[in-house]
């Protein structure tokens, strides 16, 4: 079958001029969004850790951690950048990779483009094969994998940052079958540490082992040349159901970042459906928190799992609550991210609000989709049904939308000049010949 042989000639033989316009435009907004949570979790607690193990241990200074204006190691800097991307939580997901596609592979790709003076299409079309690698191999085992208990950003993740980081070093097929092996076998990541900084450090693993496969495959170290189709290999052992031709079915026409979806809400994505939900029957009814005796929530029976934590403690688990996320959006409105904190996470009229919220599976529902009744004193009931993909449909909308979630995240950590700098470069990114252009912005 050779599917991971015939991935990666795909994975490195891409370039910028095979691909359509909206493709492009669509891993400029990918940066975009990407760049401003990386921005503002460059901030994080558990950045900050990184970053000290990253000064203690020393290394030449090769690439830029974001917002931090100082530089490290290429890995120790795919490690923090990957891990500040998905702090928040706040970052692009893909439905059918069950996980978020950009942080692990831009961490990668931008350390190496900047250490290597790559152009902008360059790291366009490295980024791209890196966002078709992890969709296409998410594609063999889904959604079993994920049902396993497996965090497919960490897992799935490796292969992407991998991919794009061969395609952006030119290695022949050879070298990138290396480097999906070494990728492979080096995947990990697990939904138990999901509210915790366990999940986010998963992206920036991701991004660490994917760059280190690339460059160990470049030197020459070897490694199975069936990682994805093997019977001891990824798909097989990592997921109750493996069908891996499926990796290659419309290779080249058909792109997966057609698919990707931009965060409105600082939460898991399996919140937002309820959110929006919540946040619809405000606008049209001024539902106020002192009407509401009950709230009756049927979701995904996924969400339920992984956004079911009835009580959370702290702002990371909040965002993984649906109780605290329908609360939150009915008593204020706002699920930026300065609502996710621990203080607002015990506040008491909260508290009372979230502990009315019960939530009931429905396996008829999908992944975007939610129903909500609330019932109100008197007998009356107010009732919505939300896709929350629905919400995302006019471009023109999304892409202003998103420039403003980056000038949100971005300008207080490097101001209004710069934000609208960057803004501008990646508008701007295919004609842009060195990386370093936009980096330098970021400090």
């Amino acid at each position: 079958m050779e599917v991971t042989k015939r991935l990666s000639e795909y994975v490195v033989n891409l370039k910028f001029s095979d691909l359509p316009v909206d493709v492009v435009d669509g891993a400029k907004l990918c940066f975009l969004d990407w760049l401003g949570v990386t921005l503002r979790g460059s901030k994080e607690p558990l950045t900050k850790i990184l970053v000290h193990l990253a000064e203690t241990q020393g290394g030449n200074p090769q690439a830029t951690v974001i917002g931090q204006k100082k530089k490290t190691s290429l890995l120790q800097a795919a490690l923090i950048n990957g891990s500040a991307s998905h702090a928040l939580d706040f970052d692009d997901v893909h439905l059918k990779m069950m996980g978020h596609p950009s942080v692990p592979v831009f961490p990668a790709i931008l350390g190496l483009g900047e250490w290597k003076k790559a152009s902008g299409k360059e790291f366009i079309a490295a980024f791209i094969a890196g966002f078709e690698a992890e969709c296409r191999i998410a594609s063999i085992v889904y959604p079993e994998h994920y049902l396993c208990g497996w965090h497919a950003t960490g897992t799935l993740g490796h292969f992407g940052a991998a991919a794009g980081c061969a395609n952006l070093l030119q290695l022949d097929s050879p070298q990138a079958i290396n480097a999906l092996g070494l990728a492979g076998t080096q995947a990990a990541g697990l939904k138990q540490v999901f509210g915790t900084m366990g999940k986010p450090f998963h992206a920036g693993k991701a991004a660490m082992n994917g760059l280190l496969s690339a460059l160990l495959a470049e030197q020459g170290f070897t490694c199975s040349p069936d990682m994805l189709e093997g019977e001891k290999g990824f798909s097989k052992v990592l997921s109750t159901r493996a069908d891996p031709a499926q990796a290659l079915e419309g290779l080249g026409l058909n792109f997966a970042i057609r698919e990707v979806v931009f965060k409105r809400h600082a939460s898991c994505f399996e919140t937002h459906p309820a959110i929006d939900a919540v946040l619809a029957l405000k606008e049209e009814h001024g539902l106020t928190p002192d009407q509401v005796d009950s709230i009756q929530l049927t979701a995904f029976p996924l969400a339920c799992d992984i956004a079911g934590k009835p009580a959370p403690q702290t702002g990371l688990e909040a965002k993984f609550s649906l109780s605290f996320c329908i609360a939150l959006a009915l008593a204020e409105g706002d699920t930026s991210e300065a609502s996710f904190f621990d203080e607002k996470v015990r506040d008491s009229s909260l508290v009372v609000l979230r502990d009315k919220v019960t939530i009931e599976p429905d396996a008829t529902l999908s992944p975007s989709r939610a129903k909500i009744k609330i019932f109100l004193g008197g007998g009356r009931v107010l009732e919505k049904f939300m896709d929350t993909l629905d919400l995302g449909k006019d471009p023109k909308k999304m892409e202003q939308d998103l420039k403003r979630k980056f000038h949100m995240l971005s300008v207080p950590i490097v101001g209004q000049e710069k934000t609208e700098k960057l803004i501008s470069s990646i508008d701007r990114l295919e004609e842009i010949s060195d990386l370093s252009e936009v980096v330098g912005i970021c400090n």
